[in-house]
């Protein structure tokens, strides 16, 4: 079993992605801001973190940069989730230390997928 942090700004979105990792065995951490989540991250260190690139109130890609220079955090890795061009997004999460980039709405096999190759 897997620990997951779930970032994104809406909460049906949280909501979905939460109860599918439980449907998955996995354990489902959430938070709807950037400050949130670098708490929890720092604190519970999971397994996977899983976040919007387009949170409110502070830019995505610094969220995703925090992450990288947190002595607590600079191991975890990272998936981005986007409804923007997959492409584009894709270069711009593995420039900033991002291992996957997936579209939204994101499938339940492709959620799968990802947790069993990031969290071994």
């Amino acid at each position: 079993m897997a620990s997951i942090l779930f970032v994104d700004d809406e909460p049906l979105t949280l909501k979905l992605l939460s109860q599918a990792a439980s449907i998955l065995g996995h354990q489902a951490l959430t938070s709807s801001t950037a400050e949130e989540a670098l708490s929890i991250a720092a604190i519970q260190q999971p397994d996977l973190i899983v976040t919007d690139i387009n949170l409110s109130g502070r830019a995505s890609w610094a969220f995703i940069e925090s992450l990288h220079i947190g002595e607590e955090t600079s191991k975890i890795p990272i998936v981005t989730l986007s409804a923007l061009d997959p492409a584009e997004v894709e270069e711009q999460s593995r420039q900033r230390g991002a291992v996957a980039s997936l579209a939204k709405p994101i499938r339940l096999q492709t959620l799968l997928e990802v947790i069993g190759e990031y969290t071994k």
